[in-house]
């Protein structure tokens, strides 16, 4: 939203209505989580998977030759070296990133759009974001203009406050931000002059669009920020350096696993970094709009750029048709369109309901009509016949594994009774056939070709 303060006049909502766009395409909703909330969680759930977490780790150099990489890594408390051999390496390393700068990878985009301060502070002003029904603001007024951000509280901690406003860095640095100066910029932004106010921390950041030349060098991969840095409007910074990760984790677990040929792991780059490209003028078409009146405003929905896109080419089965879609689109729209992201749907078994989404994660699945059976003995006979992990489900019909109540399967993925699709551990399309007549000696030939194509087996 955009007021005159927090506590001021509401000039503007420019929030978009997610409620029936998340009811269509997830089954649950949106929500924000600070950064010093969310790390604990995943931190946990790595070391109960067996994650080996090391902090205080600094990467000092490593070399790349046939059949890996050779790594000089040191503890930075004690000082102590140690070096390391492994077949793959993924840079995730941030803006900054290191790992990027020795491969020699440039960048591309708009480069720096603004130079921020950001003040976090402590104030009682929950309930004026309650009665806005917003976590965030941009905000103008005689004194300061920029935005105001509240990060959730738990048991653990209460909320955290940050306003940010942009700077000339020729003109001003940190030092002429001293606490005074930032508590009368937080109550002017706040819109109370005289309401109690601690101030946190304040420094300076960056605000900028950037992706990498390329996101692969030979046996290293670059992942998050490393790979492209966009700014936050559109809250999609997060939401694409996971999908980034999920895209390649799945590809080097295949590889390693001998599942896949190692081509496989080139369609990291394929498929990404179109996405990266597409994402990062969309946002920093929204932040300019947001910061210039009048200057051209986004013409894709955030929602949709989050997770209606389409891979142009990479592991997958593309269609006769495919190279004339549009690049993103609403995601219902893509109804079983390979490359893209595979449909949210209601299904139940044994009076339980979940979504189609919980079933991919970690294995290929195969899903099928409910006049599929020949898919599904085709399908086990294929599995066992490449070693291959992979989950079989048939929705509705005789010895259907799932019923599907909102009938909305066949037309959500695109298929008949008699059609079967296969989707990627990453919930993506992997190849698709609408229906068929075909024997099962067939069906298990198609089936092959298609995982092979997309296994690059």
């Amino acid at each position: 939203m955009f007021v005159e303060s927090l506590a001021g006049q509401l000039f503007d909502n420019l929030m978009e209505d997610m409620s029936a766009y998340f009811t269509d395409a997830s089954p649950v909703e949106g929500n924000g989580i600070a950064q010093d909330l969310l790390e604990p969680v995943l931190r946990a759930q790595a070391e109960k998977i067996g994650v080996d977490l090391r902090y205080n780790t600094e990467l000092i150099e490593f070399e790349t030759d046939e059949d890996g990489i050779s790594a000089l890594i040191r503890d930075r408390v004690s000082g102590d070296t140690r070096r390391v051999r492994t077949k793959y390496m993924v840079g995730a390393d941030g803006s900054k990133s290191g790992i990027r700068k020795q491969l020699g990878i440039g960048q591309h985009g708009e480069g720096t759009l603004f130079h921020l301060i950001s003040i976090v502070f402590d104030a009682d002003i929950h309930e004026l974001f309650r009665r806005q029904n917003a976590h965030m603001c941009f905000f103008a007024n005689d004194t300061v203009s920029g935005s105001l951000v509240l990060y959730p509280g738990t048991f653990r901690r209460p909320h955290i406050y940050r306003l940010d406003v942009i700077y000339d860095p020729e003109e001003e640095t940190i030092e002429d931000y001293p606490e005074e100066r930032c508590m009368s910029l937080v109550r002017a932004a706040i819109g109370i002059p005289d309401i109690p106010v601690t101030i946190k921390k304040i420094l300076t950041w960056e605000m900028a669009g950037r992706v990498a030349d390329r996101f692969q060098e030979d046996r290293i991969f670059l992942v998050g920020d490393s790979a492209r840095v966009q700014p936050p409007s559109g809250g999609l910074g997060g939401n694409t350096g996971i999908a980034e990760a999920q895209n390649l984790a799945w590809k080097l677990a295949a590889v390693l696993r001998g599942e896949a040929g190692s081509d496989l792991l080139t369609t990291y780059d394929a498929e990404r970094r179109p996405v990266a490209d597409y994402t990062v003028e969309q946002v920093v078409t929204l932040s300019q709009q947001r910061e210039h009146e009048g200057s051209d405003g986004i013409t894709v929905s955030t929602l949709h750029v989050n997770m209606g896109y389409r891979y142009q080419d990479g592991a997958f089965v593309p269609e006769a048709d495919g190279k004339n879609l549009p690049i993103v689109q609403s995601p219902e729209l893509w109804k079983g369109q390979p490359g893209t992201r595979a449909a949210h749907i209601v299904l139940e078994r044994d009076g339980n309901s979940i979504s189609s989404l919980d079933l991919f994660g970690s294995r290929f699945v195969l899903l099928v009509g409910s006049d599929g059976q020949n898919w599904v003995e085709a399908a086990k006979h294929v599995k066992d016949t490449l070693r291959f992990p992979m989950d079989i489900y048939q929705v509705d019909g005789h010895n259907a594994d799932f019923n599907n109540p909102r009938n909305d399967f066949l037309d959500a993925y695109g298929i008949t009774s008699t059609g079967a699709i296969i989707v990627r551990p990453d919930g993506y399309i992997g190849w698709r056939k609408p229906g068929t007549e075909e024997n099962k000696e067939e069906m298990e030939k198609v089936l092959t070709n298609a995982l092979s194509t997309i296994l690059f087996r």
